[in-house]
Order: structure tokens, then sequence, then C-alpha cells
């Protein structure tokens, strides 16, 4: 299944004018690798998720409150000053600010 997956967003992609040799490393969706959305590294050396391209890809590492352990987040921006409080609060704030420092930006992996 996940070969026939694999397939078909390949061939989207070719349809949609980026062509398989642009793609350098693909990071399929997996529960078990703590990947929430299938994403692409490109050889331009740009990522790519849900038709949207990006500069940078952040590994944030910190610690949530009150949490015994450190979490770790892997986003897709633009704006590569992100750090990892603006992730987390992004995620737990009910204040529409802390939310707006995500615009134009996704988490691709929580673990």
């Amino acid at each position: 299944m996940k070969k026939i997956l694999t397939a078909l967003v390949i061939c989207t992609l070719l349809l949609a004018g980026c062509g398989k040799n642009d793609i350098a490393k693909v990071y399929e969706k997996s529960e078990s690798d703590g990947i929430v959305v299938t994403y692409y590294e490109m050889n331009d050396g740009t990522w790519q998720c849900e038709d949207n391209t990006y500069q940078f890809r952040l590994e944030l590492v910190g610690r949530m409150p009150n949490a015994e352990s450190d979490s770790s987040y892997v986003v897709l921006t633009d704006n590569e000053n992100l750090t990892f409080e603006n992730v987390s609060k992004s995620l737990y704030s009910s204040l529409s600010e802390d939310s707006e420092i995500m615009k134009g930006s996704i988490i691709v992996e929580i673990k």
C-alpha cells in the first residue's frame, strides 16, 4: 500500500510540473517515526509539503511546561527565527497572537 501511495504522490508531482529528479528525499507519513504528514526535500535545498514550498526545515527541541521529558518538532517554514517556545505556544495557547507566529509554517514531525 505504501508503494502505491508513494507512486501516486510522485505522479501527482510530475503532473504539477515537479519532476522526480527534483526530489532528493521523501519523508513519508509514519506514526512510528513521528512524521505527521508526507513532505519532500528538493534538490535545490527547499522543502515541499501540501503544495507549498519552504526555505527551511527546523528541528526544534525543548521541554513543554510541566513535562517530564523533552519534545521535538520538525517544522517547515520560511521563518528561520522560529523557536521551540513559539511552536509550543501555537499548540497549547488560546491567544490568537501565539498561533500567528506559525502562519506560513507547518509541523511535519512530532517526537
